[in-house]
């Protein structure tokens, strides 16, 4: 449904840490990274799908759903976000009051956006 999604934050340098840490713990990478014109561009395949903008962070604080491919990128994005500075808004575990198999992570990033990184367990 979405091609892409671009919204500013704050800090470009934090941002390209804490984002870029999930992206590529859910096999996406960084396409580019301007610092004089303080843009990022992460996505896939040279595909960039979420732009990101150093300016007044967007508000109100965003929630943001990643794909995961499964339980560990999920956990490994949720590591890789809370080391980069991002704090815990709920850690790697079903939530099956979302849906059967729904297993999830959430983190806020420096400006308060709520990032989730979602997996769908098949069900049968």
């Amino acid at each position: 449904m979405f091609d892409h999604l671009e919204y500013s934050v704050s800090d470009i340098d934090h941002a390209r840490a804490f984002y870029g840490g999930i992206v590529q713990a859910i096999g996406g990478t960084e396409v580019f990274f301007d610092a004089d014109g303080h843009e990022l561009g992460l996505g896939r395949d040279g595909v960039v799908q979420l732009l990101l903008f150093q300016g007044n962070a967007t508000g109100p604080a965003m929630h943001v759903c990643f794909q995961a491919q499964g339980k560990d990128a999920v956990t490994t994005a949720h590591t890789a976000a809370l080391k980069a500075g991002g704090t815990c808004n709920g850690p790697p575990g079903y939530r099956d009051h979302y849906g059967p198999g729904y297993f999830a992570a959430f983190m806020k990033d420096a400006d308060g956006h709520n990032v989730e990184v979602l997996f769908r367990e098949p069900q049968s």
